[in-house]
């Protein structure tokens, strides 16, 4: 959240160090809802990437905010999550445990960018089948 949004919505978030550091509630919210099995659709592998549709109904579930508030974020960041995203999310850990967002404005993008990725999961998968298969003909 930027400076001036946070003074504009009073945001009092404590959110120290750690695997949400420096990543608005929707990130921390959108995260619990994808490892909670809401996803709308999972891709790679090393990362897995979620994706989640907009619009994403971040507060829907009362567990992910009260998670959110033991976590350190504020009521008015909770209570603004996911509110600016209308395309949809793309969340995904890296090797260290820290988890990063990407928001898509328009649903003409999310899909575009879930299509590619899915994409790239077919052609993966084609390349192992077609790997394993070389040996066989022996």
């Amino acid at each position: 959240m930027s400076e001036t949004k946070a003074r504009e919505t009073g945001c009092t978030c404590k959110v120290g160090p750690g695997k949400f550091e420096g990543e608005p509630a929707e990130v921390f919210m959108a995260w619990q809802q994808a490892t909670g099995g809401n996803s709308d659709a999972t891709t790679g592998e090393d990362p897995a990437v979620e994706w989640l549709r907009a619009p994403l109904n971040l507060d829907a579930d009362q567990e992910v905010v009260k998670a959110a508030r033991d976590y350190g974020y504020c009521d008015a960041c909770i209570e603004d999550a996911g509110q600016d995203v209308r395309g949809g999310m793309a969340l995904w850990e890296d090797n260290q445990g820290f988890v990063y967002a990407r928001t898509f404005q328009t649903r003409k993008g999310f899909d575009g960018a879930l299509d590619e990725a899915e994409a790239e999961d077919e052609a993966e998968a084609e390349d192992e089948a077609e790997g394993e298969g070389e040996g066989d003909d022996e």
